[in-house]
C-alpha cells in the first residue's frame, strides 16, 4: 500500500515518531476551566515539551471552528505548549488563523512530502 492510501492517522503516527515520542490515544486532560479535552494523538519533542494533535480525516477542507477548538485545549491545559492540526484540506484562511494562535496546520500532501523527501519506504 502506498503512502497517498495510508489514513492520516497512520501518517502522522510515521511522521512525528521518526524524532518525537507520539503519545497514541492519550487520556482525555482536564483544563483550568474544568473541562475535559480528548486530543487524537501528544507529541512531546526532546526538551519535554507536549504538543496536543487533532487530526481530521476529512473529505473537505478544515474548518475554523476546529482550530479555535484546538487552540482553546492548549491555552486551557498548562502542560500542552501547543497546537498541531493535521488534515487532508487547508485553505489560506485556515492557515492564516493558525498561524495568529500558534497553531501548526499541516497537510496529508505535505506529510507524503516529507516521508518522500527522507526517501521512505511504507
Amino acid at each position: 500500500m502506498s503512502l497517498i492510501d495510508r489514513n492520516l492517522y497512520e501518517l502522522t503516527k510515521v511522521v512525528f515518531s521518526r524524532r518525537y515520542h507520539f503519545i497514541e490515544k492519550p487520556e482525555e486532560l482536564k483544563g483550568e476551566s474544568g473541562k475535559k479535552w480528548d486530543f487524537d494523538a501528544i507529541i512531546e519533542n526532546e526538551h519535554s515539551e507536549k504538543f496536543g494533535v487533532f487530526i481530521r480525516d476529512w473529505k473537505r477542507e478544515i474548518s475554523i471552528t476546529q482550530l479555535r477548538q484546538l487552540h482553546k485545549a492548549c491555552t486551557d491545559i498548562r502542560e500542552i505548549a501547543g497546537g498541531i492540526m493535521v488534515c487532508n484540506i487547508t485553505t489560506d484562511f485556515s492557515k492564516d488563523y493558525s498561524e495568529q494562535f500558534g497553531i501548526q496546520l499541516l497537510s496529508r500532501g505535505h506529510l507524503i512530502s516529507k516521508l518522500r523527501n527522507q526517501n521512505f519506504n511504507y
